[in-house]
């Protein structure tokens, strides 16, 4: 009866499994914390996309902060892509002119995704803090990217936008 139970589960998890990573983005809800998705880009369709799924875009109804939700199957673990989110925050820094502090941990959401909280320092002297969540389930990554004013509260968002990704899987 054992060898039932990882069928079961694989069973109950091909719907969500067999879903491009687009039309899962699609189904994120169009309110999250107050935060509006703004439009859902199909990574996989793009030259060289394969394995990049798709990503949801967020922004707050007045005033700056900018959401991300990225949802991907790939073989890969947490660690990984904190670390690749990481670079690829360091990476931008000179085209679009900040600094990066080391990242530290945040914590991790009721989703279970593991977070760390970087600030960014612009040219101008504004700055940000930059959070980027990672969490898997059902073989799909879960990768949250939130900017905001540094300071601002970001846990109400965070949650809403971890429990909406989870949501469609």
């Amino acid at each position: 009866m054992r060898p039932l139970l990882p069928a079961m589960m694989l069973l109950a998890a091909a719907p969500a499994f067999a879903q491009a990573p687009a039309e899962l983005a699609s189904r994120l809800p169009a309110e999250a914390a107050g935060w509006l998705k703004r439009g859902v880009t199909d990574l996989e369709s793009r030259p060289g996309g394969a394995g990049l799924g798709a990503a949801a875009e967020y922004r707050p109804p007045s005033g700056p902060g900018v959401a991300t939700v990225y949802l991907y199957r790939r073989a890969t673990t947490v660690e990984a892509e904190l670390a690749r989110t990481q670079e690829d925050i360091r990476s931008l820094g000179a085209m679009r002119q900040y600094t990066v502090s080391a990242p530290r941990e945040w914590g991790s959401l009721l989703t279970g995704a593991r977070c760390l909280v970087a600030e960014q320092r612009f040219a101008g002297g504004q700055a940000a803090d930059t959070y980027a969540c990672v969490g898997q389930s059902a073989g799909w990554t879960v990768k949250l990217r939130v900017t905001l004013p540094s300071g601002t509260e970001a846990s109400a968002t965070l949650q809403a936008l971890s429990r909406a990704a989870y949501s469609v899987l």
